[in-house]
């Protein structure tokens, strides 16, 4: 546990300086860095990363999805992204027509699914970040919020509380106290940000929104994590990689943030009238 939270400390103060700088390019060097990583590990995982041509191309995907996030506007690389992802499926597939057998179609379509959706989980911290003037870095920084206080709040609560095994066939360590104790402490906390927001900085919260995002947001985050968890128990391996000492690969760590960054992007283009903050 010592070594968890070590890294957890340890990983947030190599962030600080892209999260302060998040509106310029560091957050794209962030992203893609992420990006690269997450996608080796997915390749290696399904065995595909020996399969340089393949491995080339995907990674060029999500970096150039990662650097149009920020130079095209919002819905032009919507626009731009559906068709290079669909660009990139496609391409993948002929790689299994071609292989005479080498390359499982079943391998290629789950790597392929999961690297458009970690390169589009990345992209929407970009679109966040530029979604406002005023509220984008808030919108930003709750797509990490989110998460890391959930899993944070899971973990202890179900090594301290945990009985009940929620879905031992996927994640063997996970409970049902544990989810449940991740859910309350990441709406807590949510409503602590918004005091603070409040009283700190004369910002008056729409709790209600603040509360569903959190809410919704946390039970998106766990769903990231068993989808991850899914995937490496198809292929027989306990972590992605060794990065994050007590945490695994990038793929452990941030598997939740990718489906959370999505939701969040998504509840605001769906509700881009709607008023997270109002000042004084």
């Amino acid at each position: 546990m010592f070594r968890r939270i070590m890294t957890a400390i340890v990983g947030i103060l190599i962030l600080i300086p892209f999260l302060v700088f998040s509106n310029d390019w560091p957050l794209i060097l962030m992203t893609s860095v992420i990006g690269v990583l997450a996608v080796f590990e997915i390749l290696r995982c399904t065995g595909l990363v020996k399969q340089i041509h393949l491995t080339v191309i995907s990674l060029a995907t999500v970096l150039f999805a990662q650097i149009a996030t920020r130079i095209l506007t919002v819905d032009r690389y919507l626009t731009v992204a559906l068709i290079v992802y669909m660009v990139y499926a496609v391409i993948s597939m002929t790689f299994s027509v071609f292989s005479k057998g080498k390359i499982q179609l079943s391998d290629l379509c789950q790597s392929a699914m999961i690297i458009v959706y970690v390169s589009f989980g990345l992209s929407c911290l970009t679109l966040l970040r530029d979604f406002s003037e005023e509220y984008g870095l808030v919108l930003f920084l709750l797509a990490f919020f989110v998460p890391w206080v959930c899993d944070a709040m899971a973990y202890f609560v179900g090594v301290f509380f945990g009985k009940h095994k929620m879905i031992p066939d996927v994640s063997p360590k996970k409970t049902v106290e544990g989810a449940v104790g991740g859910i309350v402490g990441v709406v807590l906390a949510t409503v602590i940000f918004g005091l603070v927001m409040h009283f700190g900085f004369g910002k008056q919260p729409n709790y209600f929104l603040l509360i569903a995002l959190a809410l919704i947001g946390g039970l998106v985050s766990q769903w990231g994590d068993l989808i991850a968890s899914l995937l490496k128990r198809e292929y027989g391996i306990k972590d992605y990689g060794k990065v994050f000492p007590g945490h695994g690969g990038v793929m452990d760590r941030f598997d939740s943030l990718f489906s959370v960054s999505i939701f969040i992007f998504a509840a605001c283009k769906l509700f881009e009238q709607v008023t997270l903050f109002v000042s004084w």
